[in-house]
């Protein structure tokens, strides 16, 4: 399986963290049974089981369904580079989750995945420069930013590196000219104003 960049290759417990996660007994509430998160991430309830017990690797699109479903980000799932990478963004703090290793550069894999292409990608890429820029620019962290636009920081830190290319974050409106690219608006008022530079107080 192709990484994104910065991450060298997936933790060896990964369906057992998977398991646990959806089962609220890591973080949280449970995310629902084997069979109501397999309907979800497209998969049968044998293939998560499969995937969860260690008997299969969930292919690209099912682990980022999966991720996306779970409120996770590659930090929690894929060991870093121990240079080149912002070690900010692949570090597992998650109770029972333990610390991610960083991983030599010479054991690194020089073929990474492409998450985005194309019109759409461009302007998700260029979204995800724009929150963190807003972001850092305000002094908040990934976690203070998360809780404020009411997302979990897993999320985030995958808005901002662009691996989502769907979320209730943003959403694509037809082209107003035949030709043109659809255009993309953000559905989330906080990171909205954050990025137009003001400031939401909610209700």
């Amino acid at each position: 399986m192709l990484l994104p960049r910065g991450a060298v290759r997936l933790r060896a417990d990964l369906g057992d963290f998977l398991k646990r996660h959806r089962q609220g007994k890591l973080e949280g509430e449970p995310f629902g049974t084997q069979a109501h998160v397999a309907a979800r991430a497209g998969i049968t309830r044998q293939t998560l089981s499969d995937i969860e017990r260690g008997a299969a690797w969930p292919g690209p699109a099912t682990l980022d369904a999966l991720l996306d479903i779970l409120g996770l980000g590659w930090e929690h799932v894929a060991h870093p580079v121990l240079s080149g990478v912002d070690q900010r963004y692949f570090v597992n703090d998650m109770p029972g989750g333990g610390r991610l290793a960083g991983i030599p550069p010479e054991q690194a894999s020089r073929r990474h995945r492409t998450f985005l292409e194309g019109d759409r990608g461009d302007q998700i890429i260029v979204l995800g420069e724009r929150i963190r820029f807003a972001r850092e620019q305000k002094g908040m962290t990934l976690v203070e930013a998360a809780q404020a636009a009411g997302i979990s920081a897993a999320l985030l830190s995958r808005l901002e590196r662009a691996q989502l290319r769907r979320s209730n974050v943003f959403a694509f409106n037809p082209a107003s000219k035949r030709g043109d690219p659809p255009v993309l608006v953000i559905c989330n008022p906080w990171i909205a104003l954050l990025c137009d530079g003001g400031d939401y107080e909610g209700d």
